[in-house]
C-alpha cells in the first residue's frame, strides 16, 4: 500500500539520531564506570591516592606473624538443615563427638488414627547429603542411639553447640555395628532410595504416636508437645574415626500400621525446616597438641602451631604487630596473610576448603573484616618456597582493611580465625616455624608511596 499524498510522510532521521545519541551516551557512562572500578577499589580513602604511580611498587614481606591457639567460645548451632553424627578419636585434636537434636512434624494436620490402629513397626530414615557426606576414614564401626527427648524445644529459640535437652533413659531404636555406607541405595517402603541410615525404632514408641489425641494431631505446633524430638547419637563407649553429614529436611519417622480395615497403612513425621534442630558436640582433648596449645594461651609471644577446629572447638588469634609501623603516606595494591597448612594426614583428613578471619575492635569485640567488604573468607591455594616447591595454605586478602588502618579507620588488635560453623567436623593445623620458609606464616604487602 502507498503512502497517502494528503500526509507527510515522517522522516525516520530525526529517531536514528536520537537513538545514536543514546547509544553514545550509554556506552560513556559504561565507560567511565568500568574505569573506575578498576582503579584500585581496594583503597578506601581515594582522596589520599593523588600522584598514584602504578609503576613505582614496593614490596614487604617482613612482618612477624604471631599465632596462638584459643578455645572456641559457643556457637549457634540451631535452626540446621545438617545434622552431624559420629565420633573420632583424632591424634591431635583429642576425641570429637558429634549429635543432634530434631523435631519431627506432622506430615498432614488433623490426623485421626481410626479404627483401632496397630503399631507393625516405626523407622527412623536420614539421608545423606551426597556421597561425599563424611568427614574422616568412617571405616570402624559404630551404634547409633535413638532417644525420645522429654524436655520441650523452642522453635524460636537460638540454642549453642553446647546445650544439651533432657531425654527419656532407654533408647526408642537403636542401630548396633553400623559402617556409613554413602554409596549404595537402600530399599525402604517399597521403593529404592538414596543412601541413608535407617534405624529401627520401638514398636511401643510407634504405638505411641499412633495413640496421640486429637489435639495433639491437629496441628504440628501441638504435636511437639507430645512428642518434644528425638536426640540421635552414638555410643560412646564405642569410638568411631569419622563422622556423617546428614539432610535433615528429608528425614522423617514412618510409622507402618494397620487397623481394623486395612493392614498396609503408613503415616511420616518428617523432620523440616519448620522443626526446632540443634547439633551437639563435645571434644575432650586432654592430653593432645591441641591441649597444650590452648593451656598455654597468649603467654607465648607466638606458637610453632596453632590449630583451627569447627563445631566451636578451637580457633586461631593471629597478630601483626608490624602493621602498626607501616611507612607513612602508602597506597597498599595488595596485602595477602598466608597461614601454611600441615598436610601429613590429610588421607583421613582432608584440608577444609575456607576458614574465615574476623577482626578485632577496640574491646575485643568481634567484627567483619571490612565495613565496606564483608569477604573474610579464606582460600585454599599454593605458594611457593624459595626453592620452587609448592606448599599448600591458606590465604586471605587483607588488602583493604590495611588500607583502612592506615587512613585511621581501625586500630590493629588482631584477628581470629576460625571455621564460625556447626554443620561440619573440619580440623585443620596451621604451621608458624620461621626457620622454614614454607611453614612459615607471613603478610605480603605490595604497595606505592603517595605524595
Amino acid at each position: 500500500m502507498s503512502w497517502p499524498t494528503n500526509i507527510s510522510r515522517p522522516k525516520p532521521y530525526p529517531l536514528k539520531k536520537h537513538l545514536v545519541r543514546f547509544c553514545q551516551i550509554a556506552f560513556a557512562v559504561t565507560l567511565v564506570c568500568y574505569l573506575s572500578a578498576c582503579k584500585d577499589p581496594a583503597i578506601a580513602d581515594k582522596s589520599n591516592t593523588l600522584g598514584f604511580d602504578p609503576i613505582n611498587l614496593e614490596h614487604l614481606d617482613t612482618n612477624a606473624v604471631y599465632i596462638n591457639t584459643l578455645a572456641e567460645v559457643p556457637l549457634q548451632s540451631s535452626a540446621v538443615s545438617t545434622g552431624v553424627l559420629g565420633s573420632m578419636d583424632d591424634p591431635i585434636f583429642g576425641k570429637t563427638y558429634a549429635s543432634f537434636y530434631a523435631q519431627c512434624l506432622l506430615s498432614s494436620s488433623g490426623a485421626v488414627f481410626n479404627n483401632t490402629p496397630v503399631a507393625d513397626s516405626a523407622v527412623l530414615y536420614l539421608p545423606f547429603i551426597n556421597d561425599s557426606s563424611k568427614y574422616g576414614p568412617c571405616k570402624k564401626p559404630i551404634d547409633v542411639l535413638v532417644y525420645e527427648v522429654s524436655q520441650y524445644m523452642d522453635p524460636t529459640a537460638v540454642y549453642h553447640q553446647n546445650d544439651a535437652f533432657g531425654v527419656y533413659g532407654q533408647p526408642i531404636g537403636s542401630l548396633s555395628n553400623y559402617t556409613p555406607d554413602l554409596i549404595d541405595s537402600t530399599f525402604a517402603w517399597h521403593n529404592t532410595q538414596a543412601p541413608q541410615i535407617i534405624v529401627r525404632l520401638n514398636t511401643s514408641f510407634a504405638q505411641k504416636l499412633l495413640n496421640a489425641d486429637s489435639i495433639s494431631l491437629s496441628s504440628s505446633t501441638d504435636f511437639i508437645n507430645y512428642l518434644k524430638g528425638i536426640y540421635v547419637t552414638t555410643n560412646s563407649s564405642k569410638l568411631g574415626d569419622g563422622v556423617s553429614y546428614l539432610n535433615l529436611q528429608s528425614a522423617r519417622i514412618s510409622v507402618y500400621y494397620h487397623n481394623s480395615t486395612s493392614d498396609t497403612l503408613r503415616f511420616d513425621f518428617p523432620i523440616s525446616s519448620y522443626s526446632t534442630t540443634v547439633n551437639h558436640f563435645d571434644h575432650q582433648n586432654s592430653g593432645k597438641p591441641v591441649s597444650t596449645a590452648i593451656n598455654a594461651g597468649l603467654s607465648t609471644t607466638t606458637q610453632l602451631a596453632g590449630y583451627i577446629q569447627s563445631g566451636a572447638g578451637v580457633k586461631l588469634k593471629v597478630r601483626i604487630p608490624g602493621l602498626s609501623s607501616l611507612p607513612a603516606q602508602i597506597g597498599v595494591t595488595k596485602a595477602e596473610l598466608i597461614l601454611p597448612v600441615d598436610v601429613s594426614d590429610t588421607a583421613n583428613y582432608p584440608l577444609p576448603p575456607t576458614p574465615v578471619i574476623y577482626r578485632l575492635g577496640d574491646t575485643l569485640d568481634i567484627n567483619v573484616l571490612n565495613s565496606y567488604n564483608l569477604s573474610g573468607v579464606g582460600k585454599l591455594s599454593t605458594r611457593q618456597d624459595n626453592a620452587g616447591n609448592n606448599y599448600y595454605c591458606y590465604v586471605f586478602n587483607l588488602t583493604e582493611f590495611v588500607q583502612r588502618m592506615q587512613n585511621g579507620y581501625y586500630n590493629n588488635n588482631g584477628f581470629y580465625v576460625q571455621y564460625s560453623y556447626t554443620v561440619r567436623a573440619d580440623r585443620v593445623k596451621i604451621l608458624n616455624d620461621p626457620a622454614q620458609y614454607a611453614r612459615q606464616c607471613k603478610l605480603k604487602i605490595t604497595y606505592t608511596k603517595l605524595q
